[in-house]
């Protein structure tokens, strides 16, 4: 070809020997504030720890683990219901008598039923309850399915017949194609526990291929709930966990007008106490638009000045009204242009209205209770979104809540990602950026 240079000094490229590798810099991400949480006692699926609470994007799959009569299933009804919504609905359990402590292991080894058959004379070491025992002669030959292995351990468990081995249970939870073994002592209460095994002194050890040495167990000691706010606190823990973090909570109607108002007040406390949080509570008494009463839980919550926590009127106790107005509330994209929203005058579909007076909306607004009303001919309205302290608002303190989250995010990310940033006008205008 024309136009080509020929040069005998040719030299070779400087990537022979240095070699530049981009990395893509550290960043970290903001807290998903869009999560609301149900608090209920139903469920005996649950046990103490991460699997205390449950995560649900569809109605359908509620119903799949409740029935249909459950006040887990109503809360979701009224969640579902909304549009737009929240993207996830969460159910928790609340534990109300003394828990015992548990192991669940780690994936069981891939064996088939006759590798499993072929395992007659097994050993391990396990303390439960801080009682350490040697378990011994362990045969599957007799099992007949996988879930065997559950029944056979136990039953060599109970033999030790002392402390917590003597009611110990063993069970065989299923996740897609893979098991794992829980054991779970048989006593409860804060000295109830179980450690993982270890190689007993005859026999053939097997407490590695039952996942019940390190790994990817878990061990999780019992415990005795304390009131509704100890019991939330655990909850978040194991959403955490679980690695979500479940910013609206709402509770299961028992929890409505009870006497004194004890348990639901515990919650407000607590939610107060978080650096970000909304707790929706109900009522379902018509102290609530009484005047002369201040011994109900709108009147209570304003007495205590609680910021995080709103009150719900609502005449029928079927409905979960505070669930539908979060469900709404959480649904903002922080990241997109004028999409902040405000609370009062949103419908809630599926939640009928109440019933009102003048008279009646003047006192629940003096007492910082909201309630969904019919105005007019057909417009059906929430009001007034207000938190049971005097000084905010539901959407303020969500809005705050989010924009304090997003900025913290943005500054730490400055300096996550910037190798300097300098004490000057610079770094001024990157943190101001």
């Amino acid at each position: 070809m024309s136009g080509i240079v020929i040069s005998n000094a040719g030299s070779l490229p400087r990537d022979v020997d240095v070699t530049v590798t981009i990395s893509k810099p550290q960043i970290e991400a903001t807290t998903d504030f869009s999560v609301v949480c149900f608090v209920t006692t139903e469920g005996d699926f649950f046990s103490p720890g991460p699997s205390r609470i449950r995560y649900y994007s569809s109605l359908a799959a509620v119903q799949a683990d409740f029935a249909a009569s459950s006040q887990s299933v109503r809360a979701a009804t009224d969640f579902f219901a909304q549009a737009p919504r929240a993207k996830v609905f969460a159910i928790a359990k609340v534990f109300t008598s003394a828990q015992s402590g548990y192991l669940i292991g780690s994936t069981i080894a891939d064996k088939t039923l006759a590798q499993w058959k072929a395992i007659t004379a097994g050993s391990f070491k396990i303390s439960i309850d801080g009682t350490e025992q040697s378990i011994t002669a362990v045969s599957f030959a007799s099992i007949t399915s996988i879930d065997g292995i559950a029944s056979a351990l136990q039953t060599k468990l109970r033999a030790v017949n002392s402390g917590g081995f003597a009611q110990a249970t063993v069970t065989m939870q299923q996740e897609g194609s893979s098991y794992r073994i829980k054991i779970t002592s048989g006593t409860t209460g804060a000295s109830s526990k179980v450690s993982r095994t270890s190689a007993a002194s005859s026999g053939t050890y097997i407490g590695d291929v039952l996942g019940l040495e390190s790994g990817d167990s878990m061990t999780f000691d019992g415990y005795v709930p304390g009131d509704l706010g100890s019991e939330l606190q655990l909850i978040k823990e194991a959403s955490i966990a679980s690695g979500k973090f479940v910013y609206g909570w709402t509770l299961d109607k028992s929890y409505r007008d009870t006497a004194n108002n004890a348990s639901a007040l515990a919650a407000a406390a607590w939610a107060e106490s978080q650096d970000a949080a909304i707790l929706g509570i109900v009522t379902n008494s018509s102290t609530a638009y009484d005047a002369s009463s201040s011994a109900d839980v709108g009147s209570a919550l304003k007495a205590a000045g609680y910021r995080r926590t709103f009150a719900v009127y609502h005449d029928n106790a079927y409905y979960y009204p505070e669930v539908a107005i979060l469900a709404y509330a959480l649904h903002v994209d922080y990241t997109g242009i004028n999409t902040t929203i405000t609370t009062k005058f949103k419908d809630l579909f599926g939640i009928p209205t109440v019933p009102m007076t003048v008279a009646m909306l003047e006192v629940l607004n003096e007492k910082r209770i909201n309630t969904f009303t019919m105005v007019g001919n057909s417009s059906r309205t929430f009001r007034e979104g207000v938190e049971s302290n005097e000084s905010w608002f539901m959407d303020d303190l969500i809005n705050l809540d989010n924009f304090r989250e997003y900025l913290q995010v943005a500054v730490y990310n400055v300096f996550l990602q910037n190798k300097k940033v300098p004490y000057n006008q610079n770094g001024v205008n990157l943190l101001r950026n």
